[in-house]
C-alpha cells in the first residue's frame, strides 16, 4: 500500500493506493511538494483503486444523478479503447466524473475526500493516470481557495508572469523563450492561484513541460538534447525543467503581467495593451470548468481581481521567438512591486 502525505502550499493531502501502476506516475507528479506527517485530520484524502473491469467498481451512477457535462472523442494513450467518453454528474454533495471504459472518480465535497477507480491502468499512458489524479486534486483544492488556471507561468525577482492560451497559440514557445533567459518556471500548464491578506499569489505546480516538434526545432538546447531527456507523452514529447535548466524552478510570487499570445506571420513580435474588459473576456475560458455554484463565484471574483491588478497584453508572436525577453523585460522594470 502506498500511503503518501504531502503539503501542497500549506494544504495537507494524503494519497492512498495499493496499485504500483497507479502510484508510480502520481508520486512523480507530487515529488516537488514537501512530505507531511501522517494522520493529519485536516488532510484532503484521495484513494485510488485498480480494477480489471467496470463491474468491479462499487459505485455506479444512476439516471437520477444530475448531468452537468458530457463529451466523447478519440481515445489517445489507451491500448484497449478507441473512444474516450466523460460524463460529469452530481448527486447531493458528491461530484462524479465517469470515464466509462477507463474508470470512475467520486469526489465527496462535504468530507473533502475522493475515491478513484481506474480500469486496467497498465493499458493507459502514465499521463492519463496522472490526469485522473490531477482532476480530483484540483476540484478538492478549490474548496480550500486554491484555484487552477490553464496557463504557463514564470517568475523573476519575485514578479510573476501568466501566459494563458489554447494549444497552437504560442503559449509554450513564449514560456520557453523566457525560461532559457533566466526566468524561472512556476508551471507549464496549470499554475495555482489564491488570494491572501497581501493580495493575489501565483503558486508553482512545476511538473513536466510538453513540447511539439515545431517548438523543439526553435530552441537549440531542445534540438540537441541528450538522448532520453525528451520523452514521449500522449500527444507531445516532454521534459522536466531541472533536467534542462538547473535552478529553473521558481517560487510563489505576486502576479505582475498577463500576456495572451497568438502567432502571426511576421519577422518581428510586438505587444498590444489590452483593456481590462477584453482581458477578462479572454481569461475566463482558461479557468477550468467549475461544477459548484459557490466555487464558481469565488473563482470569477478572483479572476476579476487578477485582471484589475496586473498589466495585460496581447502578444503578436512572430518568428523572432528568442527575442521575446527583450519585449518583456522593460515591462517588469516599469512595475512597482507592492507586498504586505
Amino acid at each position: 500500500m502506498v500511503n503518501l502525505h504531502v503539503s501542497i502550499h500549506g494544504i495537507p493531502v494524503t494519497f492512498l493506493t495499493s496499485s504500483e501502476l497507479i502510484a508510480s506516475p502520481i508520486q512523480k507528479f507530487l515529488e516537488y511538494f514537501s512530505r507531511q506527517p501522517a494522520h493529519d485530520t485536516d488532510a484532503l484524502t484521495i484513494t485510488f483503486h485498480e480494477v480489471s473491469r467496470r463491474e468491479e467498481i462499487p459505485f455506479i451512477p444512476t439516471a437520477s444523478f444530475q448531468k452537468l457535462f458530457s463529451r466523447k472523442g478519440r481515445a489517445l494513450g489507451d491500448q484497449l479503447r478507441t473512444e474516450w467518453e466523460c460524463s460529469i454528474l452530481r448527486d447531493e454533495h458528491r461530484l462524479i466524473a465517469d470515464f466509462h471504459g477507463q474508470g470512475l472518480l467520486v469526489i465527496d465535497e462535504l468530507h473533502e475526500c475522493a475515491e478513484g477507480y481506474i480500469i486496467r491502468p497498465e493499458a493507459l499512458h502514465p499521463d492519463l493516470r496522472v490526469g485522473f489524479f490531477h482532476f480530483v486534486l484540483a476540484e478538492l483544492l478549490k474548496r480550500r481557495g486554491l484555484f487552477t488556471l490553464h496557463a504557463t507561468s514564470l517568475e523573476k525577482n519575485g514578479r510573476g508572469i501568466l501566459i494563458p492560451g489554447y494549444s497552437g497559440r504560442g503559449k509554450t514557445t513564449a514560456f520557453l523563450s523566457l525560461l532559457r533567459s533566466g526566468y524561472r518556471c512556476l508551471s507549464d500548464d496549470h499554475p495555482l492561484l489564491r488570494e491572501t491578506d497581501c493580495g493575489l499569489e501565483i503558486l508553482p505546480l512545476p511538473v513536466k513541460v510538453d513540447v511539439t516538434e515545431p517548438t523543439i526545432a526553435m530552441f537549440p538546447e531542445l534540438r540537441e538534447a541528450p538522448e532520453g531527456l525528451l520523452r514521449q507523452g500522449v500527444r507531445k514529447r516532454f521534459f522536466y525543467v531541472e533536467d534542462l535548466y538547473p535552478g529553473g524552478t521558481g517560487e510563489s510570487c505576486e502576479p505582475s503581467i498577463m500576456i495572451f499570445p497568438h502567432v502571426v506571420d511576421s519577422e518581428k513580435s510586438w505587444l498590444e495593451p489590452l483593456s481590462k474588459r477584453q482581458a477578462l473576456e479572454d481569461l475566463l475560458p482558461h479557468g477550468l470548468l467549475v461544477y459548484n455554484e459557490h466555487v464558481a463565484r469565488q473563482e470569477f471574483q478572483m479572476l476579476s481581481k487578477l485582471v484589475q491588478r496586473v498589466d495585460c497584453y496581447r502578444l503578436h508572436s512572430g518568428r523572432d521567438v528568442l527575442e521575446l525577453p527583450k519585449l518583456i523585460e522593460p515591462l517588469l522594470e516599469e512595475e512597482v512591486f507592492v507586498g504586505c
